[in-house]
Formats: structure tokens, C-alpha cells, sequence
């Protein structure tokens, strides 16, 4: 039987986990990307430089078509749009990194009562 959670639960435990990730300083928010990462390696730099491994990025629709060719290939790396965040990802993952667009966008999701 698949237990249904309600939407306020589900809203909290996305604000806490992604508050837990800030504490741990595994939350790491990343400016939208405007420009198209073509290759692996200079994505793969980017999250060798910032000591980043095991990451979800959690992302805007514009950032999310410019990196996903730069990092679809690289090992425990998994992109998903600002829509779908959900708390299995973002405790599947060690490190998560959001673009500023999809930080506002969670955020109005979580404080918005309607949906």
C-alpha cells in the first residue's frame, strides 16, 4: 500500500533537508548558466575546483539545457529541473547545487499554501 504524503508535509521536509544541506555546507547555489558548457572536462573542473563530488543539480529550465550536455557524462552527477526537486534526490546525493533562478522558484513553491 502506498502511503500518500500530504502536500504541507512534503513542502516542510523539502525546506528542512535542503536547510540540513546548508548546514552541513553541502547546499551550494550556483548562478544561472547563460552560456552552454559544451565539454565534460571544463564542467568536470568546475566541480573538481569547488571539491564538489556526488552531486544532484537541481535546475532552472535555460541553465538546465546549457550544462546538461557538459555533465550528463560525469559519475554520480544527476541534473533535474527546479520542478521535480523532491527529498529522495536531494538525500540520494551528498552535494546539491541550485541555480538562483530554481532557489527562487523552490522557495515561492515551499511558502505558497495553494499548491
Amino acid at each position: 500500500k502506498i502511503k500518500k504524503i500530504n502536500k504541507k508535509v512534503r513542502k516542510l521536509a523539502l525546506a528542512q533537508t535542503l536547510a540540513k544541506k546548508n548546514v552541513d555546507k553541502q547546499l551550494h547555489i550556483l548562478s544561472d548558466v547563460k552560456k552552454e558548457i559544451k565539454k565534460t572536462k571544463e564542467f568536470n573542473n568546475f566541480l573538481n575546483t569547488n571539491k564538489i563530488s556526488n552531486v544532484l543539480i537541481v535546475s532552472d529550465s535555460s541553465s538546465q539545457k546549457n550544462i546538461t550536455k557538459s555533465a550528463r557524462n560525469i559519475k554520480n552527477v544527476k541534473i533535474i529541473n527546479e520542478a521535480g526537486a523532491n527529498i529522495y534526490d536531494l538525500l540520494k546525493y551528498r552535494n546539491v547545487i541550485i541555480t538562483s533562478s530554481s532557489i527562487k522558484s523552490i522557495e515561492n513553491r515551499i511558502l505558497n499554501e495553494k499548491n
